[in-house]
């Protein structure tokens, strides 16, 4: 037992080792890559998967060294949310990758950009058009952007200025999330690009359910938004909270140890559900839930890669999103098109409701933000609430 103790400690120390050293490396953003190896480079520290060595992101760290690792070193800071009919539609995340990986918005990419960013990209995009816009006051709130970005606002912002109080938070515990009806659903997760889809079943409360549990008044919300603590958020529907999804589709035998390790390609569980057929609808109603278990079990603490900077592992809380509209799982797409001639193939129609599936959730922001409020600073501490194993609820209404 002692071993094992020492051993954990010793493994954690050299985690904590790598985390600092890699402080400092990647930002999501659309820029590209910067080739400059000046040893006194400042890099960002935001860690998204497939977007090292960020231009933009480091273009900002080396003019604002104060930045690195506070939340404007984000995205969020150049690019805007997703605006459809006057309302929030997406986050700043979802409009930038719409636009660069599917063209799926049918814009350029400085529409995606706020007051800041466009000023940025209008200059010249790079440090010294950082530098000529300092004194600017890029989204008319009084305040010139050096000024804010001092202040950890952002400066593409009106609604962020110094001394702006942050909006009110409410904080769910798990134990109290436990104490809230339960909601079990089985279920599809059909991803995008990995090489497994499974069939699941999740444990949690309905979304609904916990803001009524809160007394949260949902009256004019347009829609929520789930925040991971790497920064990555996924914005969706307000329909979605209220809505009893329709019944997913199950399929059978899809697994390696039926079609082989070159064709099989979905996990099911070792306890399955009573009531399946295959290639029928699976029995039960499915909502949108806040999961804590997965097949019976709490789910994996969530922590961050520091090799691949990505989040691994779901919980203590994960989004569980139903497909809105069912279908059979496909293949991902970096493992099609097969010999294997079944109709699994990845198929772009398909619902790939994984993707909406936010793993390590630390906070649902109901949207829109109340006027005169900061945002939540997820940023900066906001690991300590997947070790505390609490929600944070904030935004439209929240008081």
């Amino acid at each position: 037992m002692k071993t094992r103790i020492i051993l954990k400690g010793l493994l954690a120390l050299f985690a904590a080792m790598l985390l600092g050293v890699f402080l400092g490396v990647v930002l999501l953003g659309c820029g590209e890559s910067d080739d400059d190896d000046d040893a006194e480079e400042q890099f960002s520290s935001r860690a998204y998967k497939g977007h090292e060595d960020d231009m933009d992101a480091n273009n900002l760290v080396n003019v604002y060294p104060s930045v690195v690792g506070t939340r404007l070193d984000d995205c969020q800071t150049c690019h805007s949310g997703m605006i459809e009919d006057g309302q929030l539609a997406g986050s700043s995340c979802d409009n930038c990758h719409d636009l660069m990986l599917h063209d799926a918005t049918g814009h350029t990419f400085a529409e995606t950009l706020n007051p800041y960013g466009l000023d940025y990209f209008s200059a010249g995009r790079d440090r010294d058009a950082l530098e000529n816009i300092k004194g600017k006051d890029s989204d008319s709130d009084g305040y010139p952007n050096d000024e804010e970005i001092l202040a950890q606002r952002y400066p593409g912002s009106d609604l962020s200025k110094p001394g702006q109080a942050v909006a009110t938070m409410r904080i769910v515990s798990l134990d109290e999330l436990k104490a809230m009806p339960l909601h079990t659903q089985f279920m599809l997760s059909n991803t995008t690009k990995q090489q497994f889809d499974d069939y699941v079943t999740y444990t949690g409360v309905k979304i609904r359910e916990l803001f009524n549990t809160l007394g949260i008044d949902m009256t004019g919300a347009t829609g929520i938004t789930v925040i991971a603590p790497d920064g990555y958020m996924k914005s969706l529907p307000i329909e979605y909270v209220d809505k009893l999804f329709p019944q997913p589709m199950f399929y059978s035998g899809l697994d390696v140890d039926t079609l082989g390790s070159d064709c099989g390609f979905v996990m099911y569980p070792e306890d399955m559900p009573d009531g399946l057929s295959d290639g029928a609808p699976i029995p039960g109603e499915h909502w949108l839930m806040m999961g804590y278990q997965r097949d019976g079990v709490p789910l994996d603490k969530s922590y961050l890669d520091v090799v691949e900077g990505k989040i691994v592992g779901e919980g203590p809380l994960r989004i569980v999103v139903p497909q809105e509209n069912p279908g059979k799982p496909d293949r991902g797409l970096k493992y099609s098109p097969t010999s294997c001639n079944d109709g699994f193939d990845f198929n772009d129609d398909a619902d790939h409701n994984a993707g909406s599936m936010v793993r390590g959730v630390i906070a649902i922001r109901i949207d829109p933000m109340p006027a005169g409020v900061e945002e939540f600073d997820y940023m900066n501490g906001g690991w300590a609430y997947i070790d505390a194993g609490q929600l944070i609820i904030y935004g439209h209404n929240v008081r």
